[in-house]
Parts: structure tokens; C-alpha cells; sequence
């Protein structure tokens, strides 16, 4: 019989994901696997946290972005704690300091927390801060009652507690809690899979209960550089700056030779054709003509020419029977084909089993300066997850399709999380300065307006749920016709609101949002 395979952290994460999505406890229309999952009754676990009295007795916390988190993260700011965020990957700075004005309502704490401007809400706490945290909260996949946890794979989490410690940030009295589900939680894990960069936790919280370690397991000393590669300096500004001062003082850093730091989803992106070709000859960065030339010389010269297209019109050859009828059956068919594209829809699906589209918003009052880079900006960052975008932003509007990503229809819950995330739905743009774009359909604007004053303003968005949208009398929506990216239809009703005219629907597919 053959024995069964040693489990790893992947096959602990991939369990873990699986009982998430069989037990149904797993919210969020990108799915579960792959990320720290966010799960139902989060809240419940935030209440528990917050009657615990290492938050009672803490001033300042720091807090990870996952979106599990995020009930926990607006009590907090409720409790007038100082709630500190992890800093972006361009920063240089440590953390952000969330910023509350003192006369600031209870709305206005939790819509501090979902600013698209970061200068609005946020001060930067740098490396020269003498700050101590008192409690920081991070997410899991898995996580030990003994206090063992499992991440999503990065290592940034381990990463960012480990240089709190360099820094002194994070002290022995520091206590480290995660906030999980309870089907996060298991009684062992083996202890083997764990290194001396991986960060244990003090306090597991979860919808039904606190558990506490009973013995602290041993930390991370600080940043252990000579596993960490150039390239990982270069994505954290603040672990090259913290590189640089120690080189100042005196201290020797040797990092890793050989670069292999996996970023996440690296290897789960399948190459395509032509790049797997410049892979193979040897050369991924120069074309495959300059790298026959250098490796063959003459060679190369006899190989028989590249296709230029991808596609090749390849008629059928006529024979002797079918004579000069044969190019009146040709163009009928090739009328034919051009007819079922147009209508069915069905010659070479980009995608096969897309997402049901079960109901759509639609947003108006957008400028002709609004771009939907823009929108999308926007959408990422109030984990707002649309499975498509029918951009219309010369009538001054767009429609964002959504669906469960998980198989089966939208429930009403899933309907009020959208339309939660949309709440005071407004966009910040930049114009003037002579360096954002036109809008599409927009004129070139002026030489005289290259350097006119830069100026920002705030556009609020009007919001409308459409349930159930319909294909009628042949008009596209945007609904059905994800996969075009351009279609032009005549467009009434609700959807349009043009009279009938002819109009064009760009539609965007933004399954990366």
C-alpha cells in the first residue's frame, strides 16, 4: 500500500480552502482560494476581540488589510484607538497612521478607513519613530491552538513582524492576534513545516471563541537577510532603506545569491505561445529573428519565414466538379459565419463556464474626464469586484455586472454587500498640468493647456440597482456580451436612456479587479 504523502503548508492551505467553500462560511465574489479568506460572522469575532482586555489596555494597534479584518478595524477606530495600516509597496515609510479628526461622528471614523486619498486620512510613521505597538491583528489560512499559524504563502506577514522586531516596534509585551473562522482552526500542525522566519500568535479569535496559547512559542529575532534576494528589496523601499543604515553603522548584510522569492500567482500564469518559444531558444527578453540570427549566422536564412498572422484564412480548394460556383458557395458561407457572430454569439469563446450575471448597477453623473482606470482604481480598493464593466462614459455612465463566482445564483446578502461597498460612491481626479489623458471620445485639449494648473476635485456618483437584466428585441446590455469588447446596438430603456439612438458599449472585462 502506498503511504500517504507528508503534508506541506500548500496541501494544509488548499484543505483549508475546501472546507471554507464546502461548509459555505467563505463571503466575497473573487473566491476563497489563494488569499486570506474572509468568512461570515467576522463581526461576531471583533466583538469578542474587543471585550478582551489586551485591547482594553492597548493605545496603539496595527492591523493587516485583509478583509476579514475590517470589523475589527472600525471598532477599534469606535474605541478611539490609535489604528495603524500597513504602508504601500512604493513607501518607504514603516506604517500609516490612521488620522480621526476629535469631533469625528461614528460614520466619519469608518469612512476614514475607506479614503481612495491616502494623504487625506493617513500620516506615515517612518523608521526613525520610537513607537511601541501594543497588539498587532493579522489574518490566516490555518492556524494551531498550540499557536502555529499559516499565511496565504507571500511571507509578507512574516516578513513585516519580523522587521517590527529589528526595530523594536513589536517588544515581548506585544500581543499578536488572528481573527479566523472556526473551520480555520486545528488542534496540531507539524512542526517541521516551520522555520525560524515564521510568526506564531499569542490569541486566536473566532465568531465562538478565544483561545489563548497556553505556552508563547519562540518569534522571529528580527529580518534574517541572507534569505531575502535583491529583488525583494526592491518591491519593500523600507527594507532597502533599513539595508542602507545598517551598512552606515558598520554592520555587514549579505543577501541571497540566487533569486527564489515566489510572488504570488508567478507560476499559476500560463505563458503564452510565442513567449514559451523565447523561453525555450534561450533569450526570453529579444525576439526570436534575433536570436536565430546570433545563434545560426547563416543558417537561419534558409528556415522558411514566420506566419505574420495568427489566423490564416484557409479556403477550401475547388475542384473540378464544383467549377466557378465554388466562389458563390465560398462567399456564402463566409456570410453565413459572419451572421452566426453576430447573432449567436458562439465562434471561439474566449472563456468557457463564465459566472452567471445575476444583477447590475448602474452608475451615473461621470464626467467626460473620468476614465475607467479611475472607476477601477476606486472598486479595488472598497473590495468592490464587478464581472464586468459596460463602460459608457461619454453619456455620462457605466453598468457593473456582478454574479457569485462560486456557481449559483446571487442571494439578497450578497446584493446588500454590493451596494454597501457603493455607498457614497465618489471619484477623485487630477486635470490640468498637461499629463492625464483625454477621456475616450474626448477632443485633444489645447497646446495653450499643457501647463495650466493642476487641480483636483471630487465627483459624486449616483448609484441605481438594475435586477435581472435582460437581452430585449436584440439590444445589448452588457449582460450577455461580456466576452466583445466592442459592440455597438441601439440601446433603450433603463439601460440607455438615449431614445433609441445608435450608441457604442465598451465592455471590460475586470476579473483582476
Amino acid at each position: 500500500t502506498a503511504q500517504p504523502a507528508e503534508p506541506t503548508k500548500r496541501s494544509l492551505r488548499v484543505q483549508t480552502w475546501k472546507k471554507i467553500q464546502e461548509g459555505k462560511v467563505g463571503i466575497g465574489f473573487n473566491g476563497i482560494f489563494n488569499r486570506i479568506p474572509a468568512f461570515v460572522d467576522a463581526d461576531k469575532a471583533a466583538a469578542l476581540l474587543i471585550q478582551e482586555e489586551e485591547f482594553k489596555q492597548a493605545q496603539h494597534i496595527k492591523v493587516t488589510i485583509d478583509r476579514a479584518l475590517h470589523d475589527f478595524k472600525e471598532q477599534a477606530l469606535l474605541a478611539n484607538k490609535s489604528v495603524y495600516l500597513p504602508s504601500t509597496r512604493d513607501s518607504s515609510a514603516l506604517f500609516l497612521k490612521v488620522e480621526v479628526p476629535e469631533d469625528a461622528t461614528d460614520e466619519q471614523k469608518k469612512e476614514s478607513l475607506r479614503v481612495q486619498d491616502i494623504q487625506k486620512f493617513r500620516s506615515e510613521i517612518g523608521l526613525d519613530s520610537k513607537l511601541k505597538l501594543d497588539l498587532v491583528v493579522i489574518g490566516s489560512v490555518v492556524v494551531s491552538r498550540d499557536g502555529y499559524r499559516i499565511g496565504r504563502g507571500n511571507g509578507f506577514a512574516d516578513l513585516d513582524i519580523g522587521l517590527l522586531i529589528e526595530l523594536g516596534v513589536i517588544t515581548p509585551q506585544t500581543a499578536i492576534v488572528t481573527i479566523v473562522h472556526d473551520v480555520q482552526v486545528v488542534d496540531t500542525l507539524p512542526v517541521n513545516l516551520f522555520q525560524k522566519y515564521d510568526s506564531p500568535v499569542d490569541i486566536i479569535v473566532t465568531p465562538t471563541e478565544v483561545i489563548r496559547v497556553a505556552k508563547r512559542l519562540p518569534r522571529p529575532s528580527g529580518v534574517f537577510w541572507e534569505l531575502l534576494s535583491e529583488r525583494r528589496l526592491k518591491i519593500l523601499p523600507v527594507l532597502q532603506q533599513l539595508k542602507e543604515q545598517l551598512e552606515k553603522s558598520g554592520k555587514t548584510i549579505a543577501l541571497k545569491e540566487e533569486d527564489t522569492d515566489v510572488e504570488q500567482h508567478q507560476n499559476s500564469r500560463r505563458r503564452r505561445g510565442h513567449l514559451r518559444r523565447r523561453f525555450q531558444r534561450g533569450n526570453p527578453g529579444r525576439t526570436t529573428s534575433q536570436t536565430d540570427n546570433e545563434q545560426q549566422g547563416e543558417n537561419a536564412q534558409k528556415r522558411a519565414p514566420r506566419r505574420k498572422g495568427r489566423f490564416v484564412n484557409r479556403r477550401r480548394r475547388t475542384n473540378k466538379s464544383e467549377g466557378d460556383q465554388s466562389g458563390v458557395e465560398v462567399g456564402a458561407k463566409s456570410e453565413d459565419r459572419k451572421f452566426d457572430e453576430a447573432g449567436a454569439g458562439e465562434r471561439r469563446p474566449k472563456r468557457k463556464n463564465l459566472p452567471r450575471r445575476d444583477f447590475c448597477v448602474k452608475l451615473s453623473n461621470l464626467t467626460r474626464d473620468i476614465r475607467v482606470k479611475d472607476l477601477k482604481t476606486e472598486l479595488r480598493k472598497r473590495e468592490c469586484n464587478p464581472l464586468a464593466i459596460s463602460w459608457k462614459g461619454h453619456f455620462g455612465k457605466c453598468y457593473l455586472h456582478f454574479g457569485n463566482r462560486n456557481g449559483g445564483p446571487s442571494t439578497q446578502e450578497d446584493v446588500d454587500k454590493v451596494l454597501k461597498s457603493l455607498n457614497d460612491l465618489s471619484l477623485t481626479i487630477t486635470t490640468g498640468g498637461g499629463e492625464s489623458a483625454p477621456a475616450a471620445g474626448a477632443e485633444e485639449p489645447p497646446a495653450e493647456n499643457a501647463n495650466a494648473p493642476v487641480q483636483t476635485k471630487t465627483i459624486n456618483l449616483n448609484v441605481e440597482l438594475l435586477k435581472n437584466r435582460k437581452k430585449a428585441d436584440g439590444n445589448v446590455t452588457g449582460g450577455e456580451e461580456g466576452g466583445n469588447a466592442n459592440t455597438t446596438s441601439p440601446v433603450n430603456g433603463a439601460a440607455g436612456g438615449e431614445g433609441g439612438a445608435a450608441s457604442r458599449i465598451e465592455s471590460v472585462d475586470t476579473t483582476t479587479v
